[in-house]
């Protein structure tokens, strides 16, 4: 069973399971328009035994979207959601990326169809957290009045009890002040912050995510400042960070990790680089780092629930055991150590 106790995530109504579960890796393989978007060997069975397993263990918190699978992951939690108490759960989609028709993602009808597509997958009649999931709202911004006006309505309406939006990998408030590529990104990220208003952000962060001045404010601070919730992703590297040791494998045509640049023989060379200092003290066992992994990630953020991805029972119940075991302060230490960039 999960260990670590449920938080208290601002701008979601109930508590949550400190470990959520990641359903993009459950949709299996897929495109969109042309675009690899899905993962490879993903039986839908076994995906959904994993689903069951995680709600036995204790995970209350189920992340999933529209487009991951084109619907099949959404459709996959709703068989779930028909066999446990649906108020004991917390449900999140996103909408903003499938592009099933030739209406822009976030068209008002397109959004409506979309959201109402994704109750009838869930068999619900409610989310409890509803994401933009992307930050491409047409040109000069043409559809981004509207879809806040969108999601607020349906919050207004009570079919989402949260707004949420992503946050950028890399962010400082400070940034914004600076005339470079990074400060233009932060001054977008912060205007599109103002308008949309959400409750929640997600954010990636993991092993390598950067270090900050004492002096700069991190989106987990700056969430705390606003009194929004945080969600972190790809806390494994999308797996990375599992397979230091194994060789580059090729991925079909339906598999993001086909044109991701990070899954290039020569970037998971590097990544094992950068690990080295660590991988030479701890060893390369999946479980072991997926102890790290996971447990930096909770112990950073205090505040925030950790999603991670899974393909069946085996897979997610790695995960929840793996928190059986705190880190320690010298072990939080040693990997800040090991980790910190050379100068």
């Amino acid at each position: 069973m999960l260990t670590e106790p449920p938080r208290t995530v601002p701008g979601l109504d109930k508590p949550v399971s400190a470990l959520g579960a990641g359903c993009w890796t459950i949709g299996g393989p897929a495109t969109n328009r042309g675009v690899p978007i899905g993962w490879d060997d993903v039986d839908p069975e076994a995906a959904y035994e994993g689903l069951l397993h995680a709600h036995e263990l204790g995970v209350r918190l189920f992340d999933t979207a529209d487009v991951y699978g084109l619907g099949q992951s959404e459709r996959l939690l709703g068989r779930l959601l028909g066999q446990v108490d649906r108020d004991e759960v917390v449900i999140a989609s996103k909408v903003g990326y499938f592009s099933g028709t030739a209406r822009h993602p976030y068209d008002p009808v397109q959004m409506r169809g979309q959201f109402t597509t994704t109750l009838a997958n869930l068999g619900t009649d409610h989310l409890d957290l509803y994401s933009l999931h992307s930050s491409d709202f047409g040109p000069d911004d043409e559809y981004l009045d509207t879809a806040v006006h969108v999601l607020h309505e349906l919050r207004e309406q009570g079919v989402i009890g949260a707004i949420g939006m992503r946050a950028p990998h890399e962010f400082a408030v400070q940034w914004a002040r600076y005339d470079h590529p990074q400060g233009t990104a932060t001054r977008r990220w912060l205007d599109l912050f103002e308008r949309i208003r959400p409750d929640v952000v997600s954010t990636r962060f993991n092993l390598l995510s950067p270090l900050y001045e004492p002096d700069e404010t991190d989106v987990f601070a700056f969430a705390r400042e606003r009194g929004v919730g945080v969600l972190i992703k790809q806390v494994l590297g999308q797996g990375r960070f599992l397979r230091l040791q194994e060789a580059p494998r090729q991925f079909s045509h339906q598999d993001h990790r086909s044109t991701d640049p990070q899954f290039r023989p020569e970037n998971l060379t590097a990544l094992r680089g950068r690990l080295a200092a660590l991988r030479e003290r701890r060893g390369d066992n999946p479980a072991t780092w997926l102890r790290l992994c996971l447990r930096h990630a909770l112990y950073h953020a205090p505040e925030a629930a950790v999603l991670v991805g899974f393909r069946d029972s085996a897979q997610i119940h790695a995960a929840v055991t793996s928190l059986q075991a705190p880190l320690r302060p010298e072990e939080i230490t040693e990997i800040q150590t090991l980790l910190r960039p050379t100068t």
